[in-house]
């Protein structure tokens, strides 16, 4: 019997259905808000045309001031806490990963619990411990004779406040990721490689690392399309202070649709979608990077 050439559409349709309502309506109907003006509480909509985009790009008004500043801080934050994440993340995983290490899993527990916390939880924590004043982490440092650091208030401390805070509630899952790419690098490659004479730097760098490639990039891309969205810690720790040096794109799109004297949901809406072309040019750009042959392997 002839197998009908719609059963493939059919199957296909709920996924589709739920892809355009979910994606497909969402983007044209931003698209239609970033081209008009109105208030979150105002019925009227008034149509601007490019307007809002044009308040972007207009680099000589506080607006687009405001707008790039704030897509500035956000890299600043994927580029300091990122690296510091996947390498924590990678140690981690590797001492996981040490065959003679006992109750290894309530180690994995351990670092994998925080995840399971809110933002406002891991925020509200932090902010406790890093207070400048009556803070934990103050207080054991002048058991040390060290005077009291301003982790919430001042930089650069107030970037090292954030991203102890990320990197403590995140690290677990990158942890476990990475701890199932080092379990599929098969045993056979490192016993050839100390034949070899590799000491451990050089088997983790010609053995480790290229078997955690594809690991790697998933975790990479994941870590910094997290950091793009950036929220909440600073929202609660630093309330995007001081001036708005840790105040991060989110942040700042949120502010103006929802600003108490006048809310910008049009222009809010066009600062959204140009954020959106620039963090999918950036994973773009990472996954050539991770993608792209060697001189080696093209031989």
């Amino acid at each position: 019997m002839k197998k009908s050439k719609a059963v493939p559409y059919v199957l296909l349709l709920p996924h589709a259905v739920f892809f355009g309502i979910f994606f497909i309506f969402p983007l044209f109907k931003s698209i239609y808000m970033s081209l008009t003006e109105w208030g979150l509480f105002q019925g009227m909509i008034r149509y601007v045309g490019l307007d809002n985009y044009k308040k972007i790009f207009e680099f000589s008004s506080y607006r687009s001031e405001y707008f790039w500043k704030a897509i500035w801080v956000t890299a600043q934050f994927v580029l300091y806490s990122v690296p510091i994440l996947v390498a924590v993340a990678l140690t981690l995983a590797m001492l996981l990963n040490n065959k003679r290490l006992k109750l290894k899993s309530l180690h994995l527990a351990a670092i994998f619990v925080p995840t399971a916390l809110s933002v406002t939880v891991i925020a509200v924590m932090w902010k406790w411990i890093l207070n400048n004043y009556s803070g934990l982490l103050n207080y054991l440092l002048g058991f040390l004779g060290i005077s009291k650091i301003s982790w919430l208030t001042d930089l650069p401390w107030v970037w090292g406040a954030i991203i102890i805070a990320t990197v403590w509630w995140t690290v677990g899952w990158n942890t476990v990721i990475l701890l199932g790419g080092l379990s599929k690098i098969p045993e056979s490659l490192y016993d050839a490689a100390k034949v070899d004479g590799a000491n451990s730097f050089k088997r983790f760098i010609h053995v480790t690392l290229p078997g955690l490639k594809q690991v790697m990039m998933f975790v990479v891309i994941t870590q910094v399309l997290a950091g793009f969205g950036l929220f909440g810690q600073p929202q609660l720790m630093t309330g995007g202070g001081p001036g708005r040096s840790t105040l991060p794109i989110m942040l700042h799109i949120y502010g103006e649709a929802f600003n108490p004297s006048r809310p910008r949901m049009g222009y809010a809406t066009a600062m959204s979608l140009v954020t959106g072309v620039i963090i999918v040019s950036v994973t773009f750009l990472q996954y050539y990077l991770f993608t792209r042959k060697s001189k080696e392997d093209r031989i």
